[in-house]
């Protein structure tokens, strides 16, 4: 069917509209920085969250608030309880929803003692808990717990679209006999209302602005890392300039692979056109791990361009698989063609056009 101009315009136009993401009023910003001493009025101004009926019970019952200063996100809880053991715990999630499908929540827990070890299967890096500082203030039926949380404690958050954030608290009371009884200031995992907001401030502490295509920062032990829309890092910020060691550990941390062990020509002496050095980060399983390949595991090679503090990822290839064999290769020269040769006599071409490599059939095999 050919539908003339009218009618296409008007098929155009039919079209739902994406509805806008709702903008969020950000948390108060706090002028001066409270004492750390489990004491919730010096928080003001804050947020008082609505609480659902899951955060009452007959013996117990949970009040959360939060405001914000400079870089650091200030919760207040107070716990309504009968009887506080040291088995009672309160356990704290935080989520950035618009951060991207790949990352992740942080779960930290507490008690009427302070700050509690998270647990293993909740992920949450050491730096970012040992950022967490906290204090409590006993009372006769219950007690108060403050929590400062540094942009190092927080979860990926958005680069660019306003930081909406879920704070989620659970409070475990346990009661004579046994029975706990459970308390959750979310109700089906969703705070009531909608998630809170977090001030744009909270980015200053990334003190060199990302590039267009990062949409999520994501704090580490040295510094920052940004995540494009395919959600696999593709910038690198810290505070001291780069080198090869450092990059590996600021972008895959524990999960990088060594070059030697792997049996890769990795050069640190590589360098593009404009100068900067090329760098490479090495991820994922060797599928000649075992006795036969693998096709399901691979290894894969991103390599960034370093300038200073600065990393911007220039490429994402393949280094290691069934179908390639293993990279036997890597060439780079001055006017930018990159060559990679496998072990299966296959070699990809590369030029580099400014800001990344491209794919090239110049001298493919």
């Amino acid at each position: 069917m050919v539908l003339t101009l009218p009618v296409l315009i008007v098929a155009v136009a039919a079209q739902p509209l994406v509805p806008a993401e709702k903008l969020l009023k950000p948390l108060p910003s706090m002028a001066k920085e409270p004492k750390l001493d489990g004491a919730l009025k010096d928080l003001s101004p804050a947020t008082d969250f609505k609480m659902p009926a899951t955060a009452l019970s007959q013996s117990s019952a949970l009040a959360v608030k939060a405001s914000f200063r400079k870089d650091t996100l200030w919760l207040g809880v107070h716990v309504t309880d009968d009887q506080v053991t040291a088995t009672d715990e309160l356990t704290v999630t935080l989520f950035f929803p618009g951060s991207g499908v790949t990352s992740r929540g942080y779960v930290y827990k507490f008690g009427f003692d302070g700050v509690r070890a998270s647990p293993p299967e909740a992920q949450v890096p050491a730096f970012a808990t040992e950022a967490v500082k906290a204090a409590t203030k006993t009372e006769p039926k219950g007690f108060t717990l403050e929590v400062a949380l540094p942009a190092k404690a927080l979860p990926r958050f958005q680069a660019r679209t306003q930081l909406a954030l879920s704070i989620c608290v659970d409070y475990a009371d346990a009661d004579e006999g046994g029975a706990v009884t459970q308390l959750q200031s979310c109700s089906g995992g969703d705070m009531p209302g909608g998630p809170t907001r977090l001030p744009d401030e909270l980015r200053k502490v990334v003190k060199v602005p990302p590039p267009a295509d990062v949409e999520g920062l994501e704090a580490r032990a040295t510094g920052f890392v940004g995540y494009a829309e395919l959600h696999y890092p593709t910038w690198g910020y810290t505070d001291a300039p780069l080198t090869a060691e450092s990059l590996r550990a600021l972008i895959a941390g524990n999960e990088s692979i060594d070059p030697v062990k792997a049996k890769l020509p990795i050069s640190e002496n590589l360098t593009l056109p404009d100068s900067r050095p090329l760098m490479t980060v090495l991820t994922g399983t060797d599928p000649y791990s075992g006795d036969k390949c693998d096709a399901e595991q691979e290894v894969r090679l991103a390599m960034y361009g370093v300038k200073g503090n600065v990393a911007s990822r220039v490429l994402e290839w393949p280094a290691i698989t069934c179908g390639l064999g293993r990279a036997l290769s890597i060439q780079l020269s001055p006017e930018g063609h990159l060559q990679i040769g496998y072990s299966n006599g296959s070699v990809a071409n590369f030029s580099f056009s400014g800001d990344h490599f491209e794919r090239s059939e110049l001298g493919a095999k």
